[in-house]
């Protein structure tokens, strides 16, 4: 129970009255709603103290066996010191847990230790919103988000970094140095990662050219999303202008920038990808996570069986129907004869994964496969034309530890 406060004309009339013997003490106390007790101590604190007897003390105990001793707030104020990308006061307490204190002081506490040294400044106007809603994919591989960022070498130029980070463990599987956003730099990536983490059950991206060719009219199934079919990965691709879909990548973005801003900056892109290979064994085996509750990404990876990718995925039919003019129609990149009779027709092709039939009026016209090399095929002969230059196999696939 809090103590009452005690007005300075009572304090006045204990002193005042001394010696006064027609003074009724206990009537008197009676009135100013003091105990007798309280009436003879500012009595006697003013015989010893003088006027500095009555000004009013802290109520606060002498000792306060829950207070951060001085050997634990030093090792909060080291640990403000040297972490570089996040040393607020979450992050001070799980290092605190991960280094043996015990017991770890609340985060409030660490949090008034950094306000009590002048490390604090208020900024109300950064409080985070509240998410009504977390989604996280339940096992490790079950979906890794990959996509690009950009970052500039040490005499300007500009480097870009692909990154893959797994939704269940926020592990960074990959992050690989590259001149742009590519399909090839997008494979690159994937097959760090899963030389390491193995392969997962999803990819999610953005609609980036290097990941899908969606919106590209006319365009087949991009390479990269071919090659994932082939391997049973299933592609997420995000909504247009819904980025919260590889919105963990993005963060993670965030949080990679910051520990590379607190390092020299590298001259060549060889010197870049070390600093990241670094900062990855950081990330995922030493740095406590706030969203894994103080766990490191590797350790919640390693909790839970992983997901794997299922059987082969089948690319789905799709069905266009195209004016034959002179004998032949145009197809995507092909160029495909199907006889002067069907001059002016309108032919219904169906695409099984690049076999294609072909149905007129009367039935089927004709069938074929087409393939990237070649753009001219004459009915019932060979198919001819410049050929297209030859991409070299992709191959995404590592050894798995």
């Amino acid at each position: 129970m809090a103590q009452k406060v005690v007005a300075m004309e009572a304090k006045l009339l204990a002193v005042f009255t001394a010696g006064l013997t027609s003074v009724n003490v206990t009537g008197l106390c009676a009135d100013l709603g003091i105990s007798r007790q309280t009436f003879y101590k500012y009595r006697a604190r003013f015989a010893e103290e003088g006027p500095a007897g009555l000004v009013a003390r802290s109520r606060a105990p002498h000792r306060s066996p829950n207070a951060v001793s001085g050997e634990l707030e030093d090792q909060i104020m080291r640990l403000r010191k040297t972490l570089v990308v996040d040393n607020g006061a979450q992050m001070i307490a799980y290092h605190l847990a991960r280094d043996g204190w015990d017991p770890v002081p609340a985060v409030s506490t660490i949090h008034r230790v950094l306000v009590r040294r002048g490390l604090v400044a208020p900024q109300p106007h950064k409080r985070p919103k509240s998410a009504t809603r977390r989604f996280v994919w339940p096992r490790p591989n079950d979906a890794w988000q990959i996509d690009a960022t950009s970052w500039a070498l040490a005499h300007g130029r500009e480097v870009w970094i692909m990154d893959v980070l797994d939704d269940h463990s926020r592990a960074l599987v990959a992050a690989r140095v590259c001149d742009g956003p590519t399909t090839d730099a997008a494979f690159d990536a994937l097959g760090a990662a899963a030389a390491s983490w193995g392969l997962p059950a999803r990819v999610m991206s953005d609609n980036g050219v290097c990941f899908t060719s969606r919106f590209i009219p006319g365009a087949d199934l991009g390479e990269f999303e071919r090659a994932l079919q082939a391997l049973g990965i299933r592609h997420i691709r995000s909504s247009p202008g819904h980025p919260q879909t590889c919105g963990k990548l993005e963060r993670s973005h965030q949080t990679t920038k910051r520990w590379l801003s607190a390092q020299d900056r590298a001259d060549t892109a060889e010197q870049l990808q070390l600093q990241l290979d670094d900062w990855r064994d950081h990330y995922n085996h030493q740095r406590p996570h706030r969203a894994l509750r103080g766990a490191t990404p590797a350790e919640a990876w390693h909790a839970t069986d992983r997901a794997v990718p299922g059987p082969a995925i089948p690319t789905p039919p799709d069905a266009t129907l195209h004016t034959v003019r002179r004998g032949r129609i145009n197809y995507r990149w092909a160029v495909i004869s199907v006889g002067a009779a069907h001059t002016g027709q309108q032919l219904l092709i169906i695409n099984r994964d690049r076999h294609l039939t072909i149905w007129g009026p009367h039935g089927l016209v004709r069938t074929l496969t087409i393939d990237a090399d070649h753009r001219w095929y004459p009915h019932g002969d060979t198919p001819t034309g410049p050929p297209k230059p030859r991409q070299p196999p992709r191959r995404i696939i590592g050894p798995c530890s």
